[in-house]
């Protein structure tokens, strides 16, 4: 594997400054803006093939603006990824040539490419079946997706692969959604779509 080459990225957090308390009676009167920039932490995870810098969470949707300075991220259950009842938004860099696990979870993820080749594993569009952490879905389809390009996932089950020799840097905005659920064809009901990781 080649080594991690790819710089931390930056915040750059614009807040409302309070007002002074000079101009609580003016109907016209703005606050000033703070501009933070911070270079952001770089997490090593699953030794070393995926490195994840956070960037925002929020606990609910809509989310709050109050407040400047340093903002808090706060704790993600699990793995890290869903923020239940709410955002987390986080940079993915992946190491060359690796491989990911196929999951699903209860959220809408938009992944926007920003270097390197994603390449994007789902099951055929066709049924299949889960039974003791492993998936009949046969070989996964490969999208490739480049620089630019932006994924929405929409609960269903995926893995996120680099099958190049460079790294692939992407940003991720994961929110919080109602269970995945599918219609179930000529019986007016659905089938719900737990949280699942395929071994």
């Amino acid at each position: 594997m080649s080594s991690y080459n790819l710089p931390a990225p930056r915040r750059i957090t614009a807040s409302n400054l309070p007002l002074p308390s000079q101009y609580h009676g003016d109907e016209h009167a703005e606050p000033g803006v703070e501009i933070k920039i911070d270079n952001l932490k770089v997490d090593s995870l699953l030794n070393g093939t995926l490195m994840r810098a956070r960037v925002a969470t929020s606990k609910q949707i809509p989310t709050i603006n109050d407040g400047h300075g340093d903002i808090p991220l706060d704790e993600v259950p699990g793995m890290g990824i869903v923020l239940p009842g709410g955002l987390n938004m986080y940079y993915i860099d992946l190491a060359p040539n690796t491989e990911g696990t196929m999951h699903r979870t209860t959220s809408t993820d938009y992944l926007v490419v920003i270097s390197g080749a994603l390449s994007l594993l789902t099951p055929a569009p066709v049924p299949y079946q889960v039974r003791d952490g492993k998936a009949t879905h046969g070989e996964p389809v490969e999208t490739v997706c480049r620089p630019g390009d932006v994924v929405a996932q929409r609960g269903m089950m995926h893995a996120l692969s680099n099958r190049t020799n460079d790294w692939v840097r992407l940003l991720a905005v994961v929110l919080s959604s109602n269970p995945n659920k599918v219609p179930v064809e000529g019986t007016g009901g659905h089938k719900e779509l737990p949280d699942v990781w395929l071994a």
